[in-house]
């Protein structure tokens, strides 16, 4: 309940109060809780809403209004726990707020489930990042709680050595310290989390090399208080022989059990020459180790993911990573970029592409069990929302996500942004157009202008996203 208490209260100045039983009094409630412990909370409404239309499915949820005494009874309701979360999300984004008032249309009711299991997003505290190292924890439990609001049920994180530099000037806490913070965080909103944890070192056929990688990943996963997956990039960065590298892993599979006796091993064959992706998908096929829990489709893979999972063994499940940061020269380059924007914003800018990637989702998507989505910072934050909700419901349309987006990070009081989300909409198109036939650059340029300007007074205290 703190989640939906504190949002509200920022929004609105309104501090509701939190309470554990019915009241007396004939006023306005929202009860919030499992299906499991209905009668609990649902109080007169107990028995109606257990005959209620239900959606099966670990994390669903269903979000009802009943009219009480004299006062509506909002319900969320949660087939689990991370069902009551995802519910309260979801409230706070169809909520209308503004400075001493809350309203929700009397007539709201929704039932839903998500369609993939694994949604999530790659949190890197680590210097390459265009943001990320120069947050301290406060921003960070801030960001993950944003990130739960549209849906993502997963983080990956990095450890202190990586394809990186050692240390950040912008750096809050070390990167040991803050990697055990993210893990904390991450499991008391009750997240998965995963390790991106590249194998770097020179030749893991040298017993050498694998004792002190295993001495070295060790002390990581015993500091950490949840880890729930383990994936290790083939390459990018990565250079070692298939079954070597998969020897390696099986050890370190039975090292990262020594601590979190249920998290799994995931791998990809990135950056693999056609003669180690022969020989990674030959063991795979003829030796399926079961220590193994599955593949990792991301960039600079040989195959197209459908051509992938029509080659490996049934058994194995893929999760995608995505890259949703980078404009160019990546996995998903703008398609006829405007040569004046790919001059001056380069390949990592602010780069909000709704259209682009909900297409991109859709087709990839479904032969994935979800995704964890490359990111380098704060700068592809439209996109991890877009992510998280097809990830929920592929067939969302993308307009309304954009307006929950903007109701939820600027403001309700913008009447004008179902326009504003077309502007946004719009500004996928001058990036791949003409700037001299179209005009693209002053519409596009007015929109993200005024947005921020009409969101002035939505909050006591306004966010990044909304400064210029």
């Amino acid at each position: 309940m703190a989640i939906l208490v504190e949002e509200v209260e920022k929004r609105t100045q309104i501090r509701w109060e939190n309470r554990f039983s019915w009241p007396v009094a004939a006023t306005s409630v929202i009860a919030v809780g499992t299906v499991s412990e209905l009668n609990s909370f649902a109080g007169e409404f107990a028995k109606e809403l257990s005959r209620d239309r239900k959606v099966e499915g670990r994390e669903g949820y269903r979000i009802r209004v009943k009219r009480g005494k004299g006062a509506p009874v909002l319900s969320v309701i949660g087939n689990d726990a991370r069902g009551v979360l995802f519910g309260v999300g979801h409230l706070l984004r169809v909520l209308r707020m503004r400075s001493g008032a809350v309203t929700l249309p009397d007539d709201f009711s929704v039932a839903t489930a998500p369609r993939y299991r694994l949604r999530g997003h790659q949190l890197g505290y680590r210097p390459k990042t265009n943001s990320y190292d120069a947050w301290d924890e406060a921003r960070w439990e801030q960001y993950i709680r944003d990130l739960v609001v549209f849906g993502c049920n997963a983080v990956e994180l990095i450890p202190p050595r990586s394809d990186d530099d050692a240390t950040s000037p912008h750096f809050p806490l070390p990167p040991m310290q803050m990697m055990v913070a993210m893990s904390r965080l991450a499991d008391e909103y009750g997240l998965d989390v995963w390790i991106w944890y590249p194998a770097m070192d020179r030749d893991y056929a040298d017993p050498k090399t694998v004792e002190f990688a295993l001495n070295e990943w060790s002390g990581i996963f015993k500091k950490l208080p949840r880890i729930d997956a383990v994936f290790v990039p083939g390459g990018d960065p990565g250079h070692t022989q298939p079954k070597i590298l998969l020897a390696l892993l099986e050890k370190q599979t039975e090292n990262l059990h020594r601590y979190h006796p249920k998290a799994r091993m995931w791998v990809s064959p990135q950056s693999f020459n056609q003669t180690w992706f022969d020989e990674f998908i030959a063991i795979l096929r003829d030796e399926q180790p079961t220590w193994l829990a599955g593949l990792v489709y991301g960039p600079q893979v040989r195959v197209s993911l459908s051509q992938l999972r029509a080659t490996l063994p049934k058994n194995y499940p893929i999760r995608q990573y995505p890259d949703i940061t980078h404009c160019w020269r990546c996995e998903y380059p703008v398609p006829d970029w405007d040569s004046a924007y790919a001059a001056t914003e380069g390949r990592e800018p602010i780069n909000p592409r709704p259209l682009g990637q909900a297409t991109i989702f859709r087709l990839t998507q479904p032969d994935t069990i979800g995704f964890l989505t490359y990111s380098e910072g704060c700068n592809d934050d439209a996109n991890k929302t877009i992510w998280s909700a097809l990830g929920w419901n592929p067939d969302v349309n993308v307009t309304n996500v954009l307006r929950e987006y903007g109701r939820y990070f600027i403001g309700s009081r913008m009447k004008a942004f179902s326009r504003r989300s077309r502007d946004s909409r719009q500004c996928n198109r001058p990036r791949v157009s003409n700037f001299r036939t179209t005009g693209g650059f002053t519409r596009c340029s007015t929109a993200l202008i005024t947005t921020p300007t009409l969101a002035v007074g939505c909050f006591t205290r306004p966010g990044w996203r909304t400064r210029r």
